[in-house]
């Protein structure tokens, strides 16, 4: 079975506290790009997952057919194949979604029929961004990733998405946070304009990692290519631009190219994980 596993971007993002277990609390919005990993599930004999990335036990993927394997009961293995399209530890979602396309695929290969709660439980045993890859769209997270609410379909914009530089521990960025004063808040804005007027609440979008995984240089280039609003994804080093048409986020994207960056242009979809055979 082939499964396209979408990535993600945070329109917004704002940490709102801590768990007692340490761990951080999140307001954000999130939304699919139609840029995805190939993920190919097979009936097999143990857990095996061969990737052009990370391979075998270290792979989410792993964890996450593990995971169905311990919650259904279901004795069998998985013969797990990723190609990679979203870039590694980028903070688009990759490895999340390659968890969540392993888990629909195993519900349908083994034909377990888990409802929502269920697939949505296995995912978040997996990781906080898991859950909401099975289902995608556009969603408000809250919590640790558990509290998802569907939000209208924002159809028809195109994210440009820069790498730039390397992945920096997303720990020690949290500890940087929590040393400095509170972000201004974006989540709240943005769904008050998004109610009124798509396009202007492009310009609320943030994140609290900008404050320390921001790069401005990057924010200004997307932002001089005529998009309605720039901000980091997740906690770097993807940096992405909204467009209002594909034209536009593609000649941003080419732009970057010129300057070295790697670079993607992708439209917004109402999907997560896609069966396509």
């Amino acid at each position: 079975m082939l499964v396209y596993a979408y990535a993600k971007i945070n329109l917004t993002l704002d940490i709102t506290g801590r768990n007692p277990d340490g761990y951080h609390l999140l307001d954000s919005v999130f939304q699919s790009v139609a840029l995805f990993d190939a993920v190919t599930v097979e009936k097999g004999g143990e857990i095996s997952v061969l990737c052009d990335g990370i391979n075998g036990k270290d792979n989410i993927a792993f964890t996450a057919a593990k995971k169905f394997f311990e919650f259904t009961g279901v004795t069998g293995g998985a013969d797990i194949v990723i190609k990679k399209g979203i870039p590694l530890l980028s903070g688009l979602g990759g490895g999340s979604a390659d968890a969540a396309a392993v888990i629909i695929a195993l519900d349908n290969i083994y034909k377990t029929n888990l409802d929502k709660k269920s697939l949505e439980k296995i995912a978040l045993s997996c990781g906080a961004d898991v859950p909401f890859c099975l289902f995608g769209g556009t969603a408000r997270i809250g919590g640790i990733g558990e509290k998802i609410t569907a939000l209208p379909d924002i159809d028809g914009f195109w994210a440009t998405v820069i790498i730039a530089g390397e992945k920096k521990s997303t720990r020690l960025m949290y500890e940087k946070l929590d040393k400095m004063p509170p972000v201004k808040p974006f989540t709240g804005e943005f769904l008050e304009l998004l109610s009124r007027d798509t396009y202007s609440a492009f310009s609320a979008m943030g994140n609290a990692f900008g404050a320390v995984a921001g790069n401005s240089e990057v924010i200004s280039l997307l932002a001089a290519s005529g998009a309605l609003g720039a901000s980091v994804s997740g906690s770097g080093p993807a940096h992405f631009a909204v467009f209002a048409d594909k034209k536009s986020a593609v000649a941003a994207a080419k732009k970057a190219e010129k300057q070295g960056l790697l670079s993607y242009a992708a439209p917004f979809v109402n999907r997560g994980n896609e069966i396509i055979e």
